[in-house]
Parts: structure tokens; sequence; C-alpha cells
């Protein structure tokens, strides 16, 4: 079951989202729990059910929509948001949050549908170990199973991959909520590595084929331990 969460503070917006929503799982034999919110501080502040996707107006008062999703992305990487708008020039800013898409209001249902559907896509990738990585304006979509390591150079993610190198503007933090339950391990503050890929552990270096990858001594004895534990199908 897919959850999402619908936040507007204009009540007949909540409803005809909800009965967007209600018709596609009828349409698709889809499963959704759908819950509303009266604003983005009512919605942040009960936060923790664990939601997949959020349709999140902007213009509402005391916490917009924008600063609503600045406050969700400290708490939730993952969740997939739309933002719905009056003002199209918001679009832009939806990226600094790394937004799914957003919609003009009035709703028009085939448009609302085109988004939810462009969202549980989303969703269902995230699920299935997919990583979405935005490199030179495009989303590329790449199983977690082919990125060999993560580095993070200035204002920088450079993923490693097998279909070569990847770059998108982005946070440590970013990279290891995205990848951390795909058997990724922070092996110094600046890197994170597949601990599959990995073929050989020093004390003060992880090798990843022909690469070597710093190992803090800090982190040494912890690092060993978890890298064993994923190896061995564990979880913490």
């Amino acid at each position: 079951m897919i959850k999402i969460a619908v936040v507007d503070d204009d009540e007949e917006y909540r409803i005809a989202e909800r009965k967007f929503i209600e018709e596609y799982a009828r349409e698709t034999g889809g499963s959704f729990d759908i819950v509303c919110f009266p604003s983005g501080m009512d919605f942040i502040s009960n936060y923790g059910q664990g939601f997949d996707i959020v349709f999140l107006d902007i213009e509402m008062p005391h916490l917009d929509g924008m600063e609503t999703a600045k406050k969700l992305r400290q708490i939730d990487m993952r969740i997939s948001i739309v933002f719905l708008t009056k003002m199209s020039k918001y679009a832009v800013e939806g990226y600094s949050v790394n937004a799914v898409d957003f919609m003009v209001k009035p709703l028009k249902r085939y448009v609302f549908i085109d988004k939810l559907k462009r969202a549980i896509a989303q969703v269902r990738t995230r699920h299935a170990g997919i990583v979405m990585i935005r490199c030179e304006g495009e989303y590329l979509s790449v199983p977690a199973s082919q990125i060999n390591y993560v580095l993070k150079e200035k204002n920088s993610l450079v993923y490693s991959t097998d279909l070569g190198e990847m770059r998108e503007y982005g946070t440590m933090e970013d990279a290891k909520q995205k990848l951390e339950d795909n058997g990724f391990l922070m092996c110094n503050s600046g890197c994170l590595v597949n601990v599959n890929r990995i073929t050989k552990v020093t004390q003060t270096e992880v090798i990843v084929g022909t690469e070597k990858l710093p190992l803090s001594r800090r982190r040494n004895k912890e690092f060993k331990e978890q890298m064993l534990r994923v190896l061995r199908g564990f979880s913490d």
C-alpha cells in the first residue's frame, strides 16, 4: 500500500485531490492510504507515519508549502513531493527540495493523475532498489547494485557506476538517505561505499576494484562490523 498525504488549507481542494486518488485506485486496482492535513504546520507536527507521497499546496498561511517541504526534507529525504500552486514561478524553487513535479491550480483531473503516476513510479523504483540521479538536468534511473561508491566534491555528489561517472548537486546526507537501505556504508565523512563491491579492507583503505578509498581511523572498527552484518544478510 502506498501512503499519500494531501496538504492544503482549502477544503475543496483536499476533497478534490482525495476524490481523484480514490477514482484512480478503483480504475487501476491500486491500494492507497490517504490522509489529509489542513496546514503545513499540522502535517509537520504530526509527521511520523512514513508517507510515500505528499501533494503539497504552496500558498498556505503561517507555514507555506515551500517552507513545509524544507522542514520535511530534514526528517525525510525519500518522500516524493508534488507541489500545487497558483503561480508557476515556484517550479524552479521546487528543485531545491527535490520535488517530483508541480501543477498549477485550478486542478484538472488528467493533469493530477499524470503527476500521481509519476510520483507512484518514483516510489516503486525506490522500493525496488532503484536510485534516481539528477544529472545535467535529467533524472537517470540507476540500480543501486550498479553503484560502486559516492564521493562528495564541493557542492556535488560524484557517483561511480557501471555506466560511468555521474554528478548531481547534493550533500552526503542526501546520498545516505538514498542508499543506506541498499548496503552502502560511510568509510569516511566524504565517501559512501557499496559493501557488495568491496574487494579488500585494510586498516586505512577500502578497495573497490582498482580504486582505493580512505578508511578513517575513527570509523574503522564500526565499518568492518557493519560490513560483515550487511554481507551476512543482517540489518541493524
